[in-house]
């Protein structure tokens, strides 16, 4: 993919992203690790 493609690609993915990740979502699950665990 061209550099363009790749941030059209990242744009949209950014675009559709909940904020905070979902994490006021009633059904938001915490997961088992943490960011700093897998490396976030």
């Amino acid at each position: 993919a061209s550099d363009e493609e790749l941030a059209d690609a990242w744009a949209g993915a950014m675009a559709r992203k909940k904020p905070g990740h979902g994490i006021d979502d009633p059904g938001f699950l915490q997961p088992e690790r943490t960011m700093s665990k897998i490396g976030g």
